[in-house]
């Protein structure tokens, strides 16, 4: 009973230890770029606003006109909020 308890023991404590040590490169290589989700945000409201343009380019309504101003401002403001992570990594 004692040999046994002992063999579970050192493979139980084995097996932590290797994951342990397996996290733990894995949790400190996973950094992203510094204004990555900035510029994730400009590509998708640039990309929204390429669509919208060609949607509504057909149907010019005062309710697509309204909308396709909304996504300009939306692609306005990404941009100033990646250019000041830009210029925070600049200085």
């Amino acid at each position: 009973m004692n040999r046994i308890h002992k063999t579970a023991v050192a493979v139980v404590s084995t097996l932590a230890f290797s994951l342990g040590a397996a996290a733990a490169p894995a949790a400190v290589a996973a950094k992203p770029e510094p204004c990555a989700t900035q510029q994730h945000q400009v590509d998708k409201a640039t990309a929204k606003l390429e669509t919208l343009t060609a949607r509504f380019a057909a149907h010019p309504t005062q309710k697509n006109h309204k909308a396709k101003k909304a996504q300009v401002q939306r692609v306005n403001r990404a941009t100033v909020r990646l250019e000041k992570c830009l210029a925070n990594q600049a200085e």
